[in-house]
């Protein structure tokens, strides 16, 4: 029932997602809104490299992880390129969702406070603006205080604001004394005398961000545009990596930010950390379950294996064709 109840929403938001769009050959693809990390997926379908593997693609951007699972679910798109929390969550519900690459395994933020703060100790009883209780801007900033010695619990408060605009204006109203930030948004801080005291990223921490996604059943029965997706997609984080000019090009038009210092800095930030092989490791798999176990309890229990299938990606590492993208 519980499955049934979840797949029936999904039906029902599709429709009106789609509405009015018109049938096409292209396999549709679900992006998740205009985060630079999503650099490999743009690059591969401007230069066209999706078609290169046979496969002719349109990308579809959503401005959630739920609504692109739920188009996933329901036909309107074969793959995904979204949160890793939202698979969870969607198989966790029943659903038949598979990740065949962790292109992001890592948790990029940093956190950005006033002058005053130089020292962890003056963060003790500071205001720390997140998103919302139980999201990857709480993690985040749990994470941050902890790598500083702190607890948390007990030496700050976390204060919950909404998305990153709302808590970059409390920062610089001064309503809050810090927050966990993504790139570009660290840059823009600085630039006004904010100061980044700890990198997540930089401390070395393991997290599944972000998966590509497709459903168990598609992939069995389409195992040929799977690994189309899949060399295409490795074709753009190889582009990416030794295209410098081109790739910042492609993310100017994409992200639409006129900010050429801002550019630069996501492009260095994002193609540093997206490896070029996407396996992700245990490690970034437990660190994502126990961010979402804070809020759904089931999710302590699940296995990467109950959504994760390297299969895919490891025939073609085998294959050799990975390692001869950067010959």
């Amino acid at each position: 029932m519980r499955k049934l109840k979840f797949i029936s929403c999904a039906v029902a938001v599709v429709i009106l997602l789609f509405q009015g769009i018109a049938s096409g050959q292209a396999t549709r693809v679900a992006s998740l809104g205009l985060s630079a990390g999503l650099l490999p997926l743009w690059v591969a379908q401007d230069k066209r490299f999706f078609e290169r593997e046979g496969l002719k693609t349109e990308l579809i951007t959503f401005q959630g992880g739920a609504p692109a699972i739920q188009a996933l679910l329901a036909g309107e798109v074969k793959f995904g390129a979204t949160g890793a929390s939202s698979g969870v969550n969607a198989r966790l519900n029943g659903a038949e969702i598979m990740a065949i690459g962790e292109y992001i395994r890592t948790l990029p933020f940093v956190l950005v406070v006033n002058k005053e703060v130089d020292t962890a100790q003056k963060l003790r009883r500071k205001k720390i603006a997140i998103s919302r209780f139980g999201t990857l801007s709480y993690y985040a900033a749990r994470l941050t205080v902890e790598k500083l010695g702190l607890d948390p619990d007990k030496d700050v408060q976390l204060i919950q604001i909404g998305n990153e605009s709302l808590r970059f204006a409390a920062l610089r109203q001064g309503s809050v004394d810090a927050t966990a930030f993504t790139p570009p948004y660290d840059l823009a801080a600085r630039k006004l005398g904010f100061r980044i005291m700890v990198s997540l990223h930089e401390a070395g921490v393991q997290y599944a961000f972000n998966h590509l996604v497709v459903t168990r059943s598609y992939a069995a029965k389409n195992k040929q545009d799977v690994s189309a997706f899949l060399r295409g997609f490795l074709r753009g984080i190889a582009f990416m990596k030794l295209n410098r000019k081109e790739s910042v090009e492609v993310l100017k038009k994409w992200t639409r930010l006129e900010d050429q210092e801002a550019l630069e800095e996501a492009y260095k930030f994002y193609s540093s950390i997206i490896p070029e092989k996407p396996y992700g490791s245990e490690e970034s798999w437990r660190n994502l379950v126990e961010s979402i176990a804070g809020t759904n309890p089931q999710a302590a229990r699940m296995k990467s294996t109950d959504l994760i299938d390297y299969s895919y990606l490891r025939e073609i590492d085998a294959s050799g064709f990975i390692d001869s993208l950067y010959r």
